[in-house]
């Protein structure tokens, strides 16, 4: 007998990212030794590029009898889920 579960997978992402950062200083070498420290406040951050590395499933667990009747009412399982990536 099949029993539905629900799975839980990781997707391993590496982000591309472009900061927009505002700096006090008296001189542009001073701005650049304190971008250079980490300092400043970001006040943007803009995705240039998304890739997902890597994708598995780590685990699973067995659907409550509530979760799998509530899945029964609606037609069975249909592998979608409630949010995306």
């Amino acid at each position: 007998m099949r029993v539905a579960k629900r799975y839980i997978a990781k997707v391993e992402r590496t982000l591309w990212t472009c900061d927009t950062v505002h700096i006090v200083a008296e001189s542009e070498e001073d701005a650049m030794d304190m971008l250079r420290a980490g300092q400043g406040n970001v006040v943007r951050t803009e995705i240039q590029e998304e890739k997902a590395n890597n994708r598995w499933i780590d685990s699973s667990v067995p659907l409550t009898t509530d979760e799998f009747m509530d899945l029964e009412e609606e037609g069975g399982p249909t592998g979608e889920s409630t949010g995306g990536f």
